[in-house]
């Protein structure tokens, strides 16, 4: 028997040509195999008649004989083989397969049918010798690769170097269909093939099979086989990462995205005979393990881009399975770290789909949401971890349906999402309910603690602060603005609710409190959607209004004059005080509070462009007059911006030819009286009582349209009625500005706004702050009648008729009836030529009321205390008339001097002293005491003046 250095000095003989070599192959070939046969002094002789194919074949199948010859030694001892060794076994496995494995599998294909629909025996005449053959050599082959003992380097070069080409004619052998086989046909192949694959690494099986199927042309039941053995290897617990191998390599660096559609393709068709739940179950663990830090990122990317695929077909919940229990579940049976872990790898390395995002994260959104709250509470949470939710979180929510996110976000507030803890070691666990104690901060709060207002005392969930921190993250405006909305609806329900949870409503105002403060503007402000919030506030003001008052019609405008129409209309219609709005209603304050924030996020929103803003301007009518006090002051603010948005949508166009000062001058101020800053709102009233300002030469840019006046009047009489007295003043001035300039129409409408509604049930429920919107008014008609000066008597006729009105209605505040006697007064005052013709009636009722209400008694009651008395005996009330009566006197002693006829009859004159020194001498103030004495003095003046004007 032939030692090792005889047969690999034989192999050589194969392999290398002698010194005189032929060109000829077939000589060099012969040449070879007569020198081999010499050096294993083999009697085997060539007879000079072979063809080159069969000297082809003789060289492949000694070939094969030295290496398993070769095998069988080193298989049994431990002999040396070198470097050149080493390289003659790799060319006789080579040629073995160049020259005889693969010739062989050629001409025995060709006896194959190529569609196994037709079925045939194979034809033996054709290529019996060859069949024979191939079996034969794969046989021996398959013997080499499976050694009885350790692997020896002929089996490592054969399963290395030519793995594809040895199992190419085994499937095609083993698996041959039985239609097409004959009784020649080894039975041993496909136990011995399948034996084979099974030893060996996934990733090297993978590559051989996905060779085999390259190669063309590929019988049918070759390609099945190839295709059954691929998901047999796939099933192994490494095939998935030996299947990523095969593509891209044991430490590929690069993606490309044709080889990740390669294994996604894969990956996601379930083997022939197998179900989808069954294989997905058993290959989704698989590819989930690719998604960690340990993985190259190519592999990392096909794991992702296979389980986007999965997800999208019927299989997706088998997927989500794996996924989601670790995080919703209270004994996962692995761990939520891991899940986390994997999810947020699967989100980085795949397309940011809506569909795939929903399906994977918005099941745990809640509970994400839970732990994400929990870890921002332990200062010594893991800051990674406390990263990825916040990435997860993020993610869900800028690419999430507005509608999907509003209900989970709900589910959040409902208080899903369970409760957590983190042991030293820092693995999390979901509890099945929270073992922390009640917090008794709120009962004994520290006293060197400074409390802050927004700290979560009573252990709301979710925290408010820190829920809108969080959709402040998202940058969703439609999602907060809709939850916004929700919010205030849940508040006012559960407010209403007689048995509902106190916590619960807290909660709800925290929570829209937080949204207010948090998301008034950004990317997340929840003032996106005007016209949801415009209906939210409308169906609030319109629920909060008594059931008794008469609604208004909704296709009314806003707060609109018309100058020819100021004189006509009753105001008795409108019963000041009637609806009167509850001071501690919030909603309707917040309400209010909305609709501003509304109007200034959206400068080009006005009634013209939303209709129900005149509805809501309706609404607000009630709130401004008889409102509390911060209510009120939000309705007037609120009505004032609608009615100058209106009016500067409502402008009429000029031409290009015109001039365009007074325009942008009329502009820009109704633009500033939209501003929330008080004193930009006073600079806007202070431009337009420039434009209604009569052209002097220091005037800046002067009204000239008549069609913007009723608007700038509107705005002015709202603004009369505001608490800050610098924009009272202002509008007080532009109001008398307004009557200088357009003269008695303007004048009518102010008096009759301080005068009528008095009488029946109008005086009867006047309210504090129509008594203060009147004197308001009052103060106005007063600058006018000094700014009318010597031209007051052109107006007399509109102002003395309804305002002694007032000071006679003894059912009416005494406050009113003194201020009325003031702007009398005034009157006189400032022209005292106007009120001739009214002296002597004026005198008369003076005396008449000093008679009727003079009292000896000392007063206790002050007006100050009381503004809404109708105690017509207080000190104030007689010192007014007298101050009237003694300017009259006085007035009227002028103007006789001056040559003016008036008459009084000795009667009158009588009356008046009898009076006068009654009051001067029982009167219980002193001061009207003293007031009714010098009136006595002037009234001898007027007699003198009148003797000697005789």
């Amino acid at each position: 028997m032939a030692n090792l250095q005889t047969l690999l000095a034989a192999g050589l003989c194969i392999i290398e040509s002698g010194d005189n070599s032929s060109p000829d192959l077939q000589s060099v070939l012969s040449s070879r195999l007569t020198r081999y046969y010499a050096c294993l002094q083999q009697d085997t002789t060539l007879t000079g008649t072979e063809t080159l194919q069969s000297l082809e074949l003789t060289t492949a199948a000694e070939a094969l004989s030295i290496l398993e010859r070769i095998h069988g030694i080193l298989d049994v001892e431990d002999a040396a083989i070198g470097t050149r060794d080493l390289a003659e076994l790799r060319t006789l496995l080579a040629i073995t397969f160049k020259w005889g494995v693969d010739p062989l599998l050629s001409r025995a294909m060709l006896a194959w049918p190529s569609k196994s629909a037709r079925p045939q025996i194979i034809d033996l005449t054709t290529a019996p010798e060859d069949y024979r053959l191939l079996c034969g050599m794969v046989s021996r082959l398959l013997s080499v690769a499976l050694p009885a003992n350790a692997p020896t380097f002929v089996t490592t070069t054969l399963l290395t170097r030519h793995l594809d080409q040895l199992l190419r004619p085994c499937i095609a052998i083993g698996w041959l269909p039985k239609s097409l086989a004959s009784d020649s046909t080894p039975g041993s192949t496909r136990p011995l093939t399948l034996r084979l694959l099974d030893t060996l690494p996934p990733s090297q099986t993978i590559t051989a099979l996905g060779a085999v199927l390259s190669v063309k042309p590929c019988p049918p039941h070759v390609h099945k086989a190839c295709a059954s053995l691929l998901s047999k290897q796939l099933l192994r617990p490494e095939g998935v990462r030996g299947l990523c191998a095969a593509v891209f390599g044991e430490d590929a660096d690069e993606v490309q995205l044709e080889k990740i559609e390669h294994v996604a393709r894969v990956l996601t068709t379930p083997p022939a005979g197998m179900s989808a739940e069954a294989y997905f179950s058993t290959i989704t663990p698989r590819i989930l393990e690719l998604l960690s830090d340990r993985a190259p990122p190519p592999y990392r990317r096909a794991g992702a881009f296979s389980i986007s695929r999965m997800l999208a077909t019927p299989a997706g919940p088998a997927v989500l399975a794996f996924l989601h229990p670790p995080l919703l579940s209270v004994n996962p049976t692995s761990s939520p770290q891991i899940a986390l872990s994997t999810i947020m790898m699967l989100v980085t390395n795949t397309d940011p789909s809506p569909t795939l995002i929903s399906s994977l994260l918005s099941p745990v959104v809640s509970a994400l949401y839970s732990l994400l709250y929990y870890l921002d509470q332990v200062k010594t949470s893991d800051p990674s971890l406390k990263e990825v939710l916040h990435g997860l979180l993020g993610t869900w929510g800028r690419v999430v349906g507005a509608t999907e996110a509003l209900t989970i976000l709900w589910s959040v507030i409902d208080g899903q999402g369970g409760e957590w803890s983190v042991d030293l070691e820092g693995q999390i666990t979901r509890l099945e309910k929270s073992d922390k104690p009640a917090s008794l901060a709120l009962l004994t709060p520290a006293d060197d603690e400074d409390i802050d207002l927004d700290t979560n005392i009573l252990d709301l969930y979710p925290d408010p602060v820190h829920f809108v921190r969080f959709l402040k993250s998202i940058q969703r405006t439609d999602i907060s603005s809709d939850l916004f909305v929700r919010l205030l609806e849940s508040y006012r329900d559960s407010k209403s609710e007689t048995d509902g949870d106190p916590t619960r409503t807290l909660l709800f105002l925290q929570l829209v409190v937080q949204m207010q403060t948090q998301l008034s503007d950004g990317p997340s402000t929840i003032l996106g959607k005007p016209a949801h919030m415009l209906s939210f506030v409308k169906h609030a003001l319109d629920s909060g209004r008594p059931e008794s008052e008469t609604k208004k019609p909704s296709n009314a405008p806003p707060y609109t004059f018309n100058l020819d129409n100021l004189d006509e209309g009753d105001s008795d219609d409108d019963t000041p005080g009637a609806d009167i709005i509850s001071p501690d209603d919030e909603m309707i304050e917040t309400s209010v509070n909305l609709l501003l924030a509304v109007l200034e996020a959206n400068e080009d929103l006005s009634a013209r462009t939303a209709p129900v803003l005149n509805e809501i301007f309706s609404l607000l009518e009630p709130l401004s007059v008889s409102a509390s006090s911060s209510l009120r002051s939000l309705a007037r603010e609120a009505r004032m911006v609608m009615t100058a948005r209106l009016a500067s949508t409502s402008a009429p166009k000029r031409s290009a030819r015109e001039e365009d000062t007074t325009q942008e001058t009329y502009q820009k101020a109704l633009k500033l009286l939209q501003d929330p800053i008080l004193p930009v709102r006073a600079h806007g009233l202070l431009l337009l009582r420039q434009l209604v300002t009569p052209q002097t030469s220091a005037a800046g840019a002067q009204l000239s349209d008549p069609a913007l006046v009723p608007a700038i009047l509107s705005i002015f009489l709202q603004s009369v009625q505001d608490d800050d007295s610098y924009i009272f003043l202002n509008a007080v001035q532009g109001l008398a500005t307004m009557v200088d300039t357009y003269g008695k129409d303007v004048l009518r409408g102010l008096v009759k706004e301080y005068s009528e509604g008095l009488d029946g049930l109008g005086a009867s429920n006047i309210t504090q702050h129509d008594v203060d919107v009147r004197i308001r008014v009052g103060e106005a008609l007063a600058s006018v009648i000094k700014r009318c000066g010597s031209a007051l008597p052109a107006f007399i006729d509109i102002l003395v008729p309804p305002l002694f009105h007032v000071v006679r209605s003894s059912q009416i505040p005494t406050t009113l009836r003194t201020s009325a006697l003031s702007l009398l007064a005034e009157c006189e005052n400032t022209c005292s030529l106007a009120l001739i013709p009214y002296v002597t009636d004026l005198s008369e009722a003076m005396i008449d009321l000093l008679q009727i209400e003079s009292s000896s008694n000392v007063s206790t009651e002050s007006d100050d205390n009381n503004p809404l008395s109708a105690n017509s005996k207080l000190p104030p009330f007689r010192r007014a008339a007298l101050h009237f009566l003694g300017l009259l006197i006085r007035e009227t002693t002028r103007q006789i001097y001056e040559s003016a006829h008036i008459e009084f009859s000795n009667r009158s004159f009588k009356r008046i002293r009898t009076t006068l020194g009654y009051v001067a001498s029982t009167d219980g103030d002193m001061v009207v005491r003293v007031m009714a004495r010098e009136a006595v003095e002037g009234l001898g003046e007027l007699e003198e003046a009148m003797l000697g004007n005789t």
